[in-house]
């Protein structure tokens, strides 16, 4: 019998050792994939909140000014109750004609 090892028992051996590095390197990286991992977790988590509070702010902004533009409406209708008669009804014909002719242009 020979001494020299068969290609195929090289291959082999050199197929195990391929596989104990890639496990020792698997077993080396996962603590710091796991610490990268948390990371981005958190980040996103920061961010979503971030996402929420300025959602959040905006809703209130939005109201504050819907509250402001009802309080002066309101005070320009107790101020001169006919002349806000007089534009109400003003915008409603104007709707109107532009209502009538947007679905006459649709039929043609």
């Amino acid at each position: 019998m020979s001494d020299t090892p068969s290609a195929t028992q090289t291959i082999a051996a050199l197929g195990e050792d391929l596989s104990k590095s890639l496990h020792q390197a698997a077993a080396q990286t996962q603590p710091v994939l796991s610490q990268m991992a948390h990371q981005v977790n958190e980040r996103l988590h920061d961010l979503a909140h971030h996402g929420q509070e300025a959602a959040l702010q905006a809703k209130h902004k939005i109201e504050d000014q819907a509250r402001k533009a009802t309080t002066t409406a309101e005070h320009c209708i107790q101020q001169a109750p006919f002349k806000s008669m007089a534009v109400a009804a003003g915008v409603g014909l104007l709707t109107g004609v532009v209502a009538t002719w947007l679905m006459s242009e649709r039929r043609h």
